[in-house]
């Protein structure tokens, strides 16, 4: 997503002052006030389509790349991404390696550290009330207001030293989701279109092994 105009027009830059939080309660309230309007936003549609990419940065190798597509409606989704597509009905999850024609199957049980990010991930940081959330820029990107803020863990054990949002004020679209790691390593989702409203197909977000011949069904769940 190329930034064709950046106009600073005000820093609210609350993590520089003190890096020591007790509670959630000190967030800045204006992020607050905009994380709430971008979850009534969402969930003010039964489901959403999103095309974005991927970039993963490793202090020490080359990083990594890629594109694909996700279809949410609540906690069930769709996650396409080049080799694995994950589907997950709140209940099971499943890989399927799409060169391998294999497919894991696991309980839905995402932890912090699992190498999944979604736009509606957010949501879980802010209710869970675990982060401390700040306003840290304002600018334009294609013309369009964008409001930057970030967010810092309570937990000194997290993995995540913060993360990074960037939303559009007018439609209240998330456009990017950083994830800074404490190893050094950099995870952004940068959404390239958003549907709102999409309809998903009958049995999207269940895998059927009886579509794809030959397939390898490894069955993880407890």
């Amino acid at each position: 997503m190329k930034i064709l105009l950046l106009f600073v027009l005000g820093v609210s830059n609350l993590f520089a002052q003190s890096g020591n939080y007790m509670s959630a309660t000190e967030s800045d309230p204006k992020a607050i006030e905009l994380l709430e309007s971008i979850k009534h936003d969402f969930e003010s549609y039964k489901a959403h389509k999103f095309d974005f990419t991927i970039d993963i940065e490793y202090p020490a190798h080359e990083g990594q790349k890629m594109s694909g597509s996700l279809i949410q409606s609540g906690e069930n989704f769709v996650l396409d991404v080049d080799e694995r597509k994950i589907i997950s009905d709140n209940k099971s999850v499943w890989v399927y390696l799409k060169e391998r024609n294999e497919v894991q199957i696991n309980d839905a049980d995402f932890e912090e550290g699992d190498e999944l990010m979604k736009p509606s991930d957010l949501f879980k940081l802010y209710n869970s009330g675990k982060y401390v959330f700040a306003i840290t820029n304002y600018t334009k990107e294609a013309g369009e207001a964008i409001t930057q803020l970030e967010c810092k863990p309570l937990d000194e054990d997290s993995e995540y030293s913060k993360i990074r949002i960037t939303a559009a004020d007018k439609s209240k679209e998330i456009k990017r989701m950083k994830i800074f790691f404490k190893d050094g390593s950099r995870m952004t989702m940068s959404v390239t279109s958003q549907t709102k409203d999409f309809e998903p197909e009958a049995g999207t977000f269940s895998f059927d092994a009886k579509n794809h011949e030959g397939v390898l069904v490894e069955d993880l769940r407890f």
